[in-house]
């Protein structure tokens, strides 16, 4: 087997490899991923198989390059990184939204090409929402770093090593860790479990749809209304819906409409109607756009 197998991918519609990078190296999750040089460094556990995938991602142009690290099933894997970057979707339309509602595309404009970066998987989203529960998140990410350097497999890609949050079947062997008390360790073997079930795969999760997905997660121990929403939004690579339950996303979305008050009930669908079908995206660009301080002066 080679050392590396090389795989593009084309984005259709806007996209800026900058924007990607500047996302992921802000978001605790997955922060560690990103190099400093305009690459990304990904390691992940696949999808169904669980089996252990490195890929050095990187911008050539009008295409994503990336460089996988030997393995089995190189489609499923450039597949899985194209997911996790928001590349497996046909953001052709994406601008009419911003056409829609002037005050988002004056947002699209402040970030030009931003697309979700996402979870490598729903397992590891929610072995994030675990970790991450009643901790700060460079505390939880700490916590989740040394997880994975005393339980994960460790992989090089691009003449770096690279360490994988543990597999499901290593996660259940998993008795201690720094930041996680007993009942974090049960938690992450009920996730480990419902992983190794299916229960946590996202084409599955995705024909479900949002209603009976989250509902499906929230049956797993120390996955609730909260995290059940973000596992679904921020992992399965689904465009839709808008989560009009999150206040901070909500408080976004009013100051980028100049409003004093967040809009709701019917005032609220009326504004998300103008997103579809790329609600979940709005809200991701939304919550940027808050987070670095690029929203306009309220009314009143």
């Amino acid at each position: 087997m080679a050392d590396t197998e090389e795989r593009r991918i084309a984005p259709r519609g806007p996209f800026a490899w900058s924007a990607s990078l500047g996302m992921l190296s802000t978001w605790q999750p997955v922060r560690h991923f990103a190099r400093g040089d305009g690459t990304a460094a990904v390691a992940f556990s696949l999808d169904g198989t669980f089996e252990p995938v490195a890929a050095l991602v990187r911008d050539r142009g009008e295409e994503v390059v990336l460089e996988l690290a030997p393995t089995s099933d190189p489609v499923a894997a450039s597949a899985q990184v194209g997911r996790m970057f928001s590349l497996d979707v046909d953001a052709t339309d994406y601008p009419l939204v911003g056409e829609r509602d002037p005050a988002i595309g004056r947002v699209m404009r402040a970030f030009p090409g931003l697309r979700p970066v996402l979870f490598p998987s729903p397992y590891e989203a929610a072995v994030w929402a675990v970790i991450s529960q009643r901790v700060a998140q460079p505390q939880a990410a700490h916590a989740k770093a040394a997880l994975s350097a005393e339980h994960g497999e460790q992989l090089t890609v691009g003449g770096r090593e690279v360490r994988l949050v543990p597999s499901p079947e290593r996660m259940l062997r998993v008795r201690g860790g720094r930041g996680l008390a007993a009942e974090k360790i049960e938690r992450l073997h009920a996730v480990a479990r419902a992983a190794l079930e299916g229960r946590l795969d996202a084409g599955r999760l995705r024909a479900m749809g949002h209603t009976a997905a989250i509902k499906e997660l929230q049956t797993i121990r120390g996955i609730g209304p909260f995290w059940s929403g973000g596992i679904y939004l921020r992992a399965c690579g689904v465009t839709e819906p808008f989560p009009a339950d999150e206040p901070k996303t909500l408080r976004a979305l009013a100051d980028a409409h100049g409003l004093q008050e967040v809009p709701t009930d019917g005032a609220l669908r009326a504004i998300v109607e103008r997103f579809k079908p790329f609600g979940m995206w709005v809200s991701v660009l939304l919550r940027v756009a808050s987070n670095r301080g690029a929203m306009g002066p309220r009314e009143g």
